[in-house]
Formats: structure tokens, C-alpha cells, sequence
């Protein structure tokens, strides 16, 4: 099995070198994963964007339907976010304006903490502008803990964090009327605290997160703009 590595530093928000049209998104992180992470899957390429997030692809591609047909193999094994770039076409449109990122992402904390990294400054940022530049959006900001602690003292941290995220973006003048908070506390995680008995860092901190919904005045939910977060088969809650 063959995987390659290919560091890409882009002058705008999503550019890329390329021969060809066409490529496969596979997954995108905030940090580099081990390539065998993909272990299904062979000729892997990394691009390393501005925004210093880890675009993991396979390609390139001529034309559209070899790239689809690649996206659905993807797809078929658990890789269910793969998704075929069009090159030309966000060339043209990082060309015409790259102010705003093309995504935000959820954002995560230390444990028993409530005060935010400085890559959550950083994202709440990209966040912020892009409420700026749509005025008509509004943000949900929905907060969750891992299984640490007692369910009445993460129901108060999660409050903590919720608080934490809409502060950051009020600071960078985002009307309080337009940021909606929710908290969980520890009662919906998305990864395993512990697996096979074992206590787990990992799952855990997916679970120390904010999660954002970016919607319209209307209440519909933006597509396509936030980041999902792409967990390990193996800590995925059944």
C-alpha cells in the first residue's frame, strides 16, 4: 500500500497546484493525523492550507466522473465526508475574494477548563468574520464535557464554556442578539470516555467541545460551513 505526503503552503484560503481539475477530499484536521489513519485506503496526499489545516486527498483527476467514482468508493468505506473539489472553480473564487475563510470549525478545551486555546481564539475569529461579512447569520454555540466529574458540576462547566465562546466573539463585535448558547453538560458525547474499559484521552476530548451552527435569520441552517468533526471508527459512539 503506497501513501505519499504532499505539503501544499496556498496564498489564499483554498488554492491549490495542480495539473488537473479535479480532487477527492477525504478528511480535513486541525492537526496531522499518522497515515494510517486512512488504512483502507492507497495513494493518500496531504495539502497544508494558510489556515494551517491538515486537507487530506486522493487525485488528481481530468475529468468529473473519475473523480466521482473515486468520492463513492470513499464512501462505500466509511469515509462518508469525501466530497470532489473542482479546482478551477475555487481558484476563480479564492481570485475574487479570499476575506473570509471558506469554513469555521467547532472548538475544544483542556480538561476542567473553561478558558479557550489560542487556536479557538483563532477560529472563534474566522467565526466572527464570517458574521461580519453575512449579516443575516446567527450562531448557536452548544456545550459539552467529557464523563469526568458529577453531572451537576459539568452542566456548570459547559455553562462556562458556552459563556466563554459568545464573550470571544461579542469582544470582536458580534452582537449578543445574534450568538444562541445551549449546554449539555457530559449527556451527549459523541466519542467513547473510555474504551474496552480503558479510560481514553482521546474520545475525552472530542467531548470537551463547543459545537457551532451557523443558520440564517430564518432559523435554516447554513451548509456546508462549519467543519465536521471527523472521529475515529474506533471511538465513534454506537
Amino acid at each position: 500500500m503506497r501513501k505519499t505526503i504532499l505539503f501544499l503552503l496556498f496564498t489564499c484560503t483554498y488554492q491549490f497546484v495542480s495539473a488537473n481539475n479535479y480532487r477527492v477530499e477525504i478528511s480535513v484536521f486541525e492537526k496531522s493525523v499518522a497515515l494510517d489513519y486512512f488504512y483502507n485506503v492507497e495513494n493518500v496526499q496531504l495539502a497544508v492550507d494558510v489556515n494551517d489545516l491538515y486537507r487530506y486527498y486522493i487525485g488528481d483527476f481530468g475529468d468529473m466522473s473519475k473523480a466521482e467514482t473515486m468520492k463513492n468508493e470513499l464512501v462505500t468505506k466509511g469515509y462518508k465526508y469525501a466530497k470532489v473539489v473542482d479546482l478551477k472553480a475555487e481558484r476563480a473564487n479564492c481570485s475574487a475574494s479570499c476575506k473570509a475563510p471558506l469554513y469555521v470549525q467547532n472548538i475544544f478545551f483542556d480538561f476542567d477548563r473553561s478558558d479557550l486555546r489560542t487556536k479557538s481564539r483563532s477560529d472563534l475569529g474566522d467565526l466572527a468574520t464570517l458574521m461580519q461579512d453575512n449579516p443575516d447569520y446567527k450562531v448557536e454555540l452548544s456545550a459539552h464535557t467529557d464523563a469526568r466529574g458529577s453531572l451537576e458540576y459539568n452542566t456548570t462547566l459547559s455553562q462556562r464554556r458556552a459563556t466563554s465562546a459568545k464573550d470571544y466573539l461579542i469582544a470582536q463585535g458580534i452582537n449578543s442578539d445574534r450568538i444562541m448558547t445551549s449546554t449539555f453538560g457530559e449527556t451527549s458525547p459523541i466519542a467513547k470516555n473510555d474504551v474496552n474499559g480503558q479510560d481514553s484521552p482521546t474520545g475525552r476530548q472530542f467531548n470537551r467541545r463547543v459545537v457551532v451552527t451557523v443558520m440564517k435569520s430564518n432559523g435554516r441552517i447554513v451548509p456546508n460551513v462549519v467543519l465536521p468533526i471527523d472521529i475515529p471508527e474506533v471511538l465513534k459512539m454506537r
